[in-house]
C-alpha cells in the first residue's frame, strides 16, 4: 500500500512538473537563490517563535532583490496538527530607492502518518500592504500537499512537494497572483543547527509573467 502510494505521488509530481515545463518552452525561465538564518525559541512546550532574516537574489517580488525580516509563531494542537501565524517586513532594491511592504500569513498542516513516511498538507491565507514604492495590496490562498521519504541510514530525507498560491483579492487586478511551485527539499543537524537546502520550480499563469527555477538554502540556530 506504502509503495502504491509513492508510486502515485512520484509519477504525479513529475507529470506535473515536465507538463509545467514543456508549457514554458516559449516563456522566460529565471534562476533565483533564496537564503534565510532563523534563531528558534521556545518557550512552551507546544509553541515554538522562528525569529529569521532572508535574502532573496533576483527573488523579490518582479524580479528584484530582497531583504525580509520574518517572525513565526507555531502552536502544535496535536501531534498531526499544527497553527501557524507570520508576519514579514520586505526591503526590496529598486533602480530609484526601496520599496518597503508587510505581509501576514496564517496556515495549518495537518501530517498523516504512512508507516516509517510522512505525508502532509498546509491550507493558508496571507495578506500585504505596501508601506512605500511600487506594487498594490493583495491577498492570496496557499495550497501545499508533500511527502517525505524515509530513507534507511541516511539523515537527509527528501520531501517533495507541490504548492498553489493564488489571489483572492487584488488592489490591481494585474498584480493578480496564480502560481504552482513543484520542488524538493531535505534537512539535517549540522554544528549544533539544522540545515537545509532545496530547490523548486515556479509556473506563473500569468500569460506576461517570467518562471523561476530557485535554489533555496536555510539554517536554523
Amino acid at each position: 500500500m506504502k509503495s502504491r502510494f509513492l508510486l502515485v505521488v512520484l509519477f504525479g509530481f513529475c507529470g506535473s512538473f515536465l507538463l509545467a515545463q514543456s508549457e514554458d518552452t516559449v516563456s522566460t525561465i529565471n534562476p533565483r537563490l533564496w537564503t534565510k538564518v532563523t534563531y528558534r525559541f521556545k518557550p512552551a512546550k507546544k509553541l515554538n517563535i522562528d525569529v529569521s532574516a532572508l535574502y532573496r537574489d533576483e527573488g523579490g517580488d518582479e524580479g528584484k532583490n530582497s531583504l525580509i525580516s520574518e517572525i513565526q509563531f507555531n502552536l502544535e494542537q496535536s501531534k498531526t496538527l499544527t497553527i501557524a501565524t507570520e508576519f514579514r517586513h520586505y526591503s526590496i532594491f529598486v533602480v530609484d530607492g526601496l520599496d518597503q511592504r508587510w505581509r501576514a500569513r496564517v496556515s495549518a498542516t495537518k501530517s498523516f502518518d504512512i508507516g516509517k513516511d510522512d505525508f502532509s498538507i498546509r491550507l493558508g491565507a496571507q495578506h500585504r500592504e505596501i508601506i512605500s514604492g511600487g506594487g498594490s495590496a493583495r491577498a492570496d490562498a496557499r495550497f501545499r500537499g508533500s511527502y517525505t521519504k524515509s530513507i534507511k541510514n541516511w539523515k537527509w530525507d527528501p520531501t517533495i512537494y507541490s504548492e498553489y498560491i493564488g489571489s483572492f483579492y487584488s488592489e490591481k487586478p494585474d498584480k493578480q497572483s496564480s502560481r504552482l511551485r513543484l520542488g524538493i527539499e531535505t534537512d539535517n543537524k549540522v554544528i549544533g543547527g539544522k540545515l537545509s537546502v532545496g530547490y523548486f520550480y515556479q509556473h506563473d499563469f500569468r500569460e506576461s509573467a517570467a518562471h523561476y527555477n530557485t535554489l533555496s538554502i536555510g539554517y536554523r540556530f
